[in-house]
């Protein structure tokens, strides 16, 4: 990394800073200030000198105003330094198998990436990253399970930390530093409040629609010699209690149905999220009393809660400087929730045949997917399905036109 200029005139900028995957940033300035034109897609900016203030160029776009030149404004906008992770994905190296690993967050995190563009990744895919795997003892986060083969390395590495809550980010002196955190708990300190005059604004949701805190592993054997774990968060009874299946006939050690069930109840785990407009002019100074990751207590309109610190957004522009916060895990989209389906099926099930670019799975008729509204017991990806055949083995209705047109 080359120091390029630097350039102290902007019209409005924003930094996102998120525990669990790489935030976003925005610049606006005038296209006709000095250095203005060195804004380029793929080179990198830094917000003053905060090693955190750190990422990517990722788009660019010019516009012109109806007053001509002097409105000619130009946007950059990127994420920050995690995202370069976006550029590779998972493969084992001594196999066309699956990258494996079952551990603390930290490790699955640090591991993975050291073998897919560290030390451990052929030179060519190697990234300017310093990465130090810790101790066992001494890593972070819960336990979780990985199972990954040609998919993304930064949407799974994302997904790594958020569930099994840990924090990570990237520094930059110079050099990009891979760093592991966790927040501290300031529930009894900092507290936001519309009474306070610490929050202006806010919005409270709790969803337990995938919640469950009881799982049961199925392992090895059949019927009454069948291999039965069962893990729960805390001693849930009576109507407090939310029971999963968990079909995995391939595991056969209590090590492995405890990491299994440790990694299951990070995923159905309930979700409050909170959202809301902090005053940047309060008691409380962000980065000095608190941070992205710490717990903090958040109140308004009759509703109290000791939430996490998801995101923060600073914005400024001449004269003006605010702050945005979410709070609480983030609930995971359609597409977040089909990758999650899709490791589950890749980890009950067997592959059958690979025919005509189309992978097949055959999934135990026991399975449970999360969040999964239909029922089968066999799924093909990617590709083309020549005929009147159809992925899931049915013939489709007439709504899609007749009942020879291949879908998905």
């Amino acid at each position: 990394f080359v120091l390029q200029a630097i350039i102290d005139d902007f019209e409005e900028v924003s930094f996102e800073y998120n525990i669990y995957e790489a935030g976003t940033f925005t610049i606006t300035i005038n296209y006709n200030i000095p250095n203005a034109l060195l804004f380029q897609r793929g080179l990198f900016i830094q917000m003053g000198n905060n090693p955190y203030d750190f990422g990517e160029i990722l788009k660019i776009q010019d516009a012109i105003g109806e007053d001509g030149k002097g409105s000619q404004i130009r946007t950059i906008t990127g994420y920050d330094a995690r995202y370069i992770l976006k550029r590779r994905v998972i493969k084992n190296m001594n196999s066309n198998g699956l990258w494996v690993m079952t551990a603390k967050g930290e490790l699955c995190l640090r591991n993975l990436i050291k073998d897919q563009c560290g030390s451990g990744a052929e030179a060519k895919r190697q990234l300017p990253i310093t990465n130090t795997i810790p101790a066992s003892a001494d890593a972070k986060g819960k336990v979780y399970s990985v199972s990954e083969n040609f998919t993304n390395l930064y949407e799974v590495c994302k997904t790594i930390a958020t569930q099994s809550e840990i924090g990570w980010r990237m520094s930059f002196n110079g050099a990009l530093t891979l760093e592991v955190f966790e927040g501290a708990d300031l529930s009894q300190t900092v507290r936001f409040d519309t009474s306070y005059e610490s929050l202006a604004n806010g919005e409270f949701s709790d969803s337990s629609e995938s919640f469950s805190n009881a799982i049961y592993v199925g392992g090895k054997g059949d019927n009454e010699e069948r291999d039965i774990y069962e893990g729960e968060n805390g001693t849930p009874s009576g109507l407090d209690r939310f029971e999963s299946f968990d079909n995995q006939s391939s595991m056969t050690t209590e090590e492995e149905y405890e990491a299994e069930a440790l990694s299951m109840l990070t995923q159905y785990g309930q979700t409050i999220q909170m959202s809301g407009n902090g005053l940047a002019k309060c008691p409380y100074i962000y980065k000095e009393q608190y941070d992205v990751g710490d717990l903090i207590t958040v109140a308004f309109s009759g509703k109290s809660a000791v939430v996490q610190i998801l995101s923060v957004t600073e914005h400024w522009t001449w004269g003006n400087y605010n702050i945005q916060f979410s709070f609480g895990k983030p609930q995971n989209n359609l597409a977040e929730q089909l990758q999650l389906m899709l490791r589950q099926i890749q980890k009950a099930s067997e592959k059958a045949t690979s025919t005509d670019s189309v992978r097949w799975y055959t999934i135990p008729t026991d399975s449970e997917m999360p969040k999964a509204d239909v029922t089968y017991n066999t799924i093909g990806f990617i590709g083309e399905v020549p005929g009147d055949i159809c992925p899931f083995g049915w013939r489709l209705p007439t709504i899609y036109g007749d009942s020879t047109t291949p879908g998905y």
